[in-house]
């Protein structure tokens, strides 16, 4: 093998070495900027497909007592809910 490289090269000089060195390396470069515009392109294509959160606000009834609920939503995830009992005396949340 190294015979067979040491034929082919023979007659080859330094600035044929460094030409060839520099071709292989904006070879490279050019296929790096092409992938990486291609992502970016690809992700602005696609758009950012993350699922909306919502705040939901409710009054729950159980028999006579009312309930006023907090729900916060990612999608159909349910991240969080808080209940307060609402005061009947009053109309607002008991203390």
């Amino acid at each position: 093998m190294n015979k067979l490289l040491n034929h082919i090269f023979k007659d080859w000089t330094l600035e044929e070495f460094t030409g060839l060195l520099f071709a292989l390396i904006a070879l490279a470069a050019a296929t790096g900027l092409i992938a990486t515009i291609g992502l970016i392109g690809y992700t602005i294509a696609t758009g950012n497909d993350q699922p909306k959160q919502t705040t939901i606000q409710k009054i729950e009834t159980t028999g006579d007592i009312k309930r006023f609920c907090i729900e916060i939503k990612t999608g159909d995830h349910i991240d969080a809910i808080d209940c307060e009992l609402i005061d009947p005396m009053t109309g607002g949340v008991a203390k």
